[in-house]
């Protein structure tokens, strides 16, 4: 578990570099806000064709073989990055990253593979806060050899610090990750059709349907925030890509601290229902307050950190409900539509929210989100009080 840590950790920090630097890179090429956020688009389109793919060949072939590949495709995008020359070049690098970005959904496999029901919510939470850790330092690096001067940018330095942590996590995976032993011996067995029968099976399940509903709203809301902070920093606070690093460092930090130190107590006292319905409600409150927060550094930061609360209880609370409602034969495939479902919100989400950005102002994403939240809040409370359902846990 602590090898697929350094894993998870080592290949976010290089996502997270980047993270900063991709608005204004991509403005240094003329792109304009709707442009820029095609980016996180064709990066989520790509991971939702083939997330499920990659998925089902690890059900078959192992979670380490997969993973490598995708760290593999990791490094190329940082390289192609590195020596673009024009928007579309830079398009095409995301691109190829998103075809290689289901290391989430095969370390949440792994994971399920390797802990009990009980800890499940604990193992979900350390791959979690590698998750955050990575976008903690991540930002941090690509934001200080970036420069905090908005008409001088530095973006060269940065990919190439991507490229090296891509390099280390490939290291790591090769040498130190230990495939885990399959429960199922049948998986080679299966067929893709017989899989893809079974994978569609999923949303006929309500509890897995409710889970995958929220996963959606959730996650379209905060890439609706992710996809335009940066632009929003630029002409709200007059930052550069150094001080919107630290703002994204400071969400991540607070996420990875939630995930990896309170989440276990937290799920024991509370149970992950209650903390996922917390998350929601307090990602209300965060994209909210940021609309109050235009040259307001006070207001910004209670956003930030309210969102980073959220985000670190949310996801290891959703994840942890899902895997309990999943079937033990697919579990590679299952994360992988789920991860699918993901990137189909991060593709409509940067869409929506650059045009809303665009056309409405800058603050209307983030409204957009927070009324999101309030229909995700509502669907909890029809699903248990009216339908009076339940879910695994």
């Amino acid at each position: 578990m602590h090898a697929l840590f350094l894993i998870v950790f080592s290949n976010l920090l290089g996502f997270g570099i980047i993270i900063p630097l991709l608005p204004y890179y991509a403005e240094n090429f003329g792109a304009n806000p709707n442009e820029v956020t095609l980016l996180m688009a064709s990066y989520s389109l790509m991971q939702l064709i083939f997330s499920p793919i990659l998925g089902r060949i690890s059900d078959i072939y192992g979670r380490k073989k997969i993973l490598i590949l995708c760290l593999i495709g990791s490094a190329i995008s940082y390289f192609l990055l590195y020596f673009a020359t024009s928007f579309g070049l830079v398009l095409f690098a995301r691109s190829i990253a998103g075809l290689f970005a289901s290391t989430t959904a095969i370390a949440n496999a792994y994971v399920t593979e390797t802990t009990s029901s009980a800890n499940r919510s604990k193992g979900m939470g350390l791959i979690g806060a590698a998750f955050g850790l990575g976008l903690v330092f991540g930002p941090v690096i690509g934001g200080y050899f970036g420069g905090g001067d908005i008409d001088n940018i530095n973006y060269k330095m940065p990919f190439i610090f991507a490229i090296i942590v891509a390099i280390i996590s490939f290291v790591l995976a090769h040498f130190i990750l230990i495939e885990p032993k399959k429960r199922n011996k049948q998986f080679i067995s299966i067929n893709f059709l017989d899989s893809f029968k079974d994978l569609i099976n999923l949303f006929k399940i309500p509890a897995l349907l409710f889970l995958i509903t929220v996963s959606f709203l959730v996650t379209f809301s905060f890439a609706g925030f992710e996809t335009t902070f940066a632009l929003w920093t630029e002409r709200a606070m007059s930052w550069a890509s150094k001080q919107t690093g630290f703002a994204f460092t400071f969400t991540a930090l607070l996420a990875a601290l939630v995930q990896g130190v309170f989440i276990g107590k937290l799920t024991k006292s509370f149970g992950e229902i209650k903390l996922l319905i917390t998350s929601c409600f307090l990602m209300l409150i965060g994209l909210f307050f940021i609309t109050l927060s235009i040259q307001n550094l006070f207001y910004l930061t209670f956003s930030l950190g309210i969102l980073g609360i959220s985000v670190g209880l949310g996801n290891p609370s959703l994840n942890s409900l899902l895997s309990k409602n999943l079937s033990k034969n697919i579990i590679g495939a299952s994360f992988g539509v789920i991860q699918s479902v993901g990137s189909l919100a991060r593709i409509l989400s940067p869409l929506v929210a650059g045009n809303l950005f665009y056309f409405f102002g800058i603050n209307s994403p983030y409204n957009f989100g927070a009324f999101l939240m309030f229909i995700c809040l509502l669907i909890f409370f029809y699903y248990f009080f009216i339908l009076k359902k339940s879910i695994k846990t």
